[in-house]
């Protein structure tokens, strides 16, 4: 009995090499907290963005956050308005602004290896935005979007492109500056940098917001919306007293508090704080040690919530953004499909949080869904009036339909689309079509035999029904010359070709896909060339190109630059090439029309 009792104390109590090594890890974890603290202190004292993190104070990103929630509240309250014109006066509500951050090309390489880690930092009045970075990329493609909901025009937008560093303060690559003076809508530019090099492509829009007061709001509709009545009905609320949401951070006086749970957000450590639940958004606040942190994230900036998998050992709470959406609030961290994450841990009850949370987005929803029926009832009464007082708009009525109905699918994806080269084609675009393209020709086998590409198989132009103009589909196995590749690869391009009614314009699109190359099915190369007569004799061509990313994989950044970069050399031959065979063509079919002439009596 004695040496059971024996043993079994000394497997349960520890021994002195033991507590040795237990309070050794206690002073190196207290040390380390410490030290973050100190240096967490001199980054905020600093100007310029540094770290891991975007440059901002916790007051500033509040009142940034707080700007951004305001104008995203106000689009949720008109996005199913938003595509509805009001048909009684104007009415001001500011302006959108949207910027599509699509590429740039030729930046400094800040870094020690020559290459930099761009990333871009787009502000608009008092709001700015936040693009991913691209490592090690001196021609980075992003392809992101970013709204601004500005009261008034001109305004100005400023992009400025910074090299990531973890340790260092983030380098300024180059910085410009664009001009918005009324409502208009810019295809892809590119603009030069303040820098010594570097230029960037981006895509700009400013078209009216939906009116944003109350009047004009239920001016428009004509009836009071679900928001409208809550609101109402929460009125006096407001007056008794104002919420944290106000004096936090800034929000609305008809933003009220719904639920507050007590937790902890993750970063390096777990800084303890609040969660507040409202309406529209979920905001966390944090004073630890007198450094306060806020947090805002729209409700309709969320993608997903996800809990973890034990309600006891570490009952956490993730939080996954939009694709796009971010730069509420300091600290956030990437997930593996490149989102945005907020995790929250330390609940006394996280499973009665997580159904407040799945609660309030589905009430984000109702609500919404409700005023897009409210809305699209005005408008259907709206259009049912103007076809009975107007007898010609009910005799144009079929005309009109019709037109609706003759509306194709795009081919191929716009929004990754960035310009590669212009020149000047010698022939009109019919016979760039009937030389080059046309089912009788011999240009892609020549050009495939010469590049030493094999089993070409070009199927006949059809009709398409739901593209419009004509498609068809060419396969062959090309030659690699990647280390990483087989010596060859099956390749599928599908081909789309459509003229404008005087058959002057000409859209030619490609969609390449390589199927034995490395994540060969996440991506595929989408190409457009359009042709637009010049002269009776030439027409002037402009090529787009971009890579389509069907799955998101680590390698993103790196097949998007090496696919663009390839192709874009591949697009140049196939055009050089192009006109030499028409002038041959050409030259062939005015010689035999001279023996046809010279043989006739």
């Amino acid at each position: 009995m004695g040496q059971c009792l024996s043993w079994a104390l000394g497997l349960l109590l520890p021994s002195l090499w033991e507590a040795e090594v237990a309070i050794s890890a206690t002073a190196l974890l207290i040390a380390a907290l410490i030290l973050f603290l100190l240096t967490s202190d001199q980054h905020a004292k600093s100007t310029a963005p540094s770290g891991n993190t975007p440059p901002s104070s916790s007051a500033r990103s509040s009142a940034t956050a707080a700007a951004a929630g305001r104008g995203r509240r106000t689009r949720a309250r008109g996005e199913a308005a938003s595509e509805i014109t009001c048909a009684q006066g104007g009415g001001g509500g500011g302006y959108v602004i949207k910027l599509e951050l699509l590429s740039a090309k030729y930046l400094i390489g800040a870094s020690l290896d020559g290459s930099s880690d761009p990333f871009a930092v787009i502000s608009c009045a008092d709001q700015k935005r936040f693009s991913s970075m691209v490592p090690s990329q001196r021609n980075p493609l992003w392809g992101e979007e970013f709204n601004f909901l500005v009261e008034q025009l001109p305004v100005e937008v400023t992009i400025t492109i910074y090299d990531w560093d973890t340790l260092c303060k983030c380098k300024v690559i180059g910085s410009v500056t664009i001009a918005v003076l009324t409502e208009n809508e810019s295809g892809a530019s590119w603009y030069e940098l303040d820098s010594k090099f570097g230029q960037i492509c981006l895509r700009l829009r400013s078209t009216k917001a939906f009116p944003d007061s109350d009047s004009s709001f239920e001016e428009c509709n004509g009836v009071e919306s679900p928001r409208k009545m809550m609101l109402n009905k929460q009125r006096q609320a407001m007056i008794e007293g104002i919420g944290p949401l106000q004096i936090i951070y800034k929000l609305p006086h008809d933003e009220i508090v719904h639920q507050s749970y007590s937790c902890a957000l993750e970063k390096c450590l777990l800084l303890h704080g609040r969660m507040y639940i409202s309406q529209w958004h979920l905001c966390f606040h944090s004073n630890v040690f007198s450094k306060q942190l806020n947090v805002i994230i729209p409700l309709q900036d969320i993608y997903e919530i996800k809990r973890s998998q034990h309600s006891l050992i570490n009952p956490a709470i993730t939080i996954f953004l939009n694709a796009g959406a971010g730069g509420h609030g300091t600290p956030r961290a990437c997930s593996q499909n490149g989102r945005i994450r907020y995790t929250f841990a330390s609940f006394w009850s996280r499973n009665r949080t997580f159904r407040a949370l799945e609660a309030a987005l589905q009430s984000y929803e109702a609500t919404l869904e409700a005023e897009k029926q409210v809305r699209a009832h005005v408008l259907l009464q709206i259009e049912r009036n103007s076809v009975f007082c107007s007898k010609s708009d009910n005799t144009n009525t079929p005309e009109k339909n019709i037109e609706k109905a003759i509306k194709f699918q795009p081919f191929i994806n716009d929004h990754v689309l960035a310009d590669v080269t212009s020149k000047f084609f010698p022939g009109t675009p019919e016979k760039f079509f009937s030389t080059i393209l046309g089912d009788n020709s011999m240009f892609f086998q020549q050009y495939r035999d010469a590049r030493k590409d094999t089993n070409l198989k070009l199927s006949r132009w059809c009709a398409s029904e739901e593209y419009g103009g004509k498609v068809r589909e060419v396969t062959f196995r090309s030659q690699c010359h990647s280390p990483l590749c087989p010596p060859d690869t099956a390749v599928t391009e599908w081909q789309h070709a459509s003229f404008s009614r005087d058959k002057r314009n000409l859209i030619y699109e490609t969609k390449h896909q390589a199927h034995d190359v490395p994540f060969g099915s996440y991506f595929e190369i989408h190409c457009r060339w359009s042709l637009r007569t010049t002269s009776s004799s030439t027409c002037q061509v402009n090529i787009k190109i971009g890579v389509n990313m069907k799955k998101w994989c680590i390698l993103q950044s790196r097949i998007k630059s090496g696919a663009t970069d390839e192709y874009r050399r591949e697009v140049c031959k196939i055009l050089e090439a192009a006109c030499d065979y028409f002038l041959k063509s050409e030259s062939n079919s005015h010689d035999s029309d001279e023996i046809v002439m010279a043989s006739s009596p």
